[in-house]
């Protein structure tokens, strides 16, 4: 079953590191075609597409690492990791998906993440442009999201910070206002009642 959401989407300026396994490269191929074709469908250009490739699965941390400290707005990685006999598709699996999440957070920038973990090759088929759809499309499709509401809420909250700022200002102004009319009312309220006489006692006097 494909329940993928369904995102209407703008990628239009944003550029986008994309990351391949070559592991598999049947299968990531056509994940990186369906990446390819999701951010183009929605309005990317092309030459902001910056494309590398990877070994393996492993490979793909210290790659994407590199593109998240350059000038993207997002990152998606492709890779097909496949049971065999041993436990090694678990290690590698989880250590790619920890630190992909972990790049994502130190680096403030969005990775789709489109790593297949299977039991046999043609479910990598079925997952990459088969009757499972695309986890490539999808993985673009999530980061292209991603980067979107990113810039959003910049946006929004620079705006919010500027009217907070001038709010700010505003009240500083009225408290100014505020002491120039308490002065000129002592100032009033002297010249009607003459001007105030102190007395000094001397020690003794009552």
């Amino acid at each position: 079953m494909h329940d993928a959401p369904i995102l209407s989407l703008d990628a239009t300026g944003l550029r986008v590191g994309l990351v391949t396994s070559l592991y598999h490269e049947g299968v990531t191929s056509r994940l990186r075609e369906g990446a390819i074709s999701a951010f183009v469908d929605a309005g990317g250009d092309p030459d902001d597409l910056y494309e590398v490739v990877a070994a393996g699965a492993f490979e793909l941390i210290p790659l994407a690492d590199a593109l998240a400290r350059k000038d993207l707005d997002a990152v998606v990685v492709l890779g097909c990791v496949i049971r065999g006999e041993t436990r090694h598709d678990e290690y590698i699996c989880s250590a790619v998906t920890r630190m992909i999440g972990q790049i994502s957070f130190e680096h403030e920038i969005p990775i789709g993440l489109g790593l297949l973990t299977l039991l046999a090759l043609d479910q990598g088929y079925e997952r990459a442009g088969g009757e499972k759809g695309n986890k490539g499309e999808e993985a673009m499709s999530a980061a292209i999201s991603s980067a979107l509401a990113i810039r959003a809420i910049d946006e929004d909250l620079a705006d919010g910070i500027a009217e907070v700022d001038a709010e700010d200002e505003d009240e500083e102004e009225y408290e100014y206002v505020d002491e120039e009319v308490d002065e000129e009312a002592d100032e009033e309220a002297e010249e009607e009642d003459g001007p105030k006489v102190e007395y000094e006692y001397e020690e003794g006097e009552a």
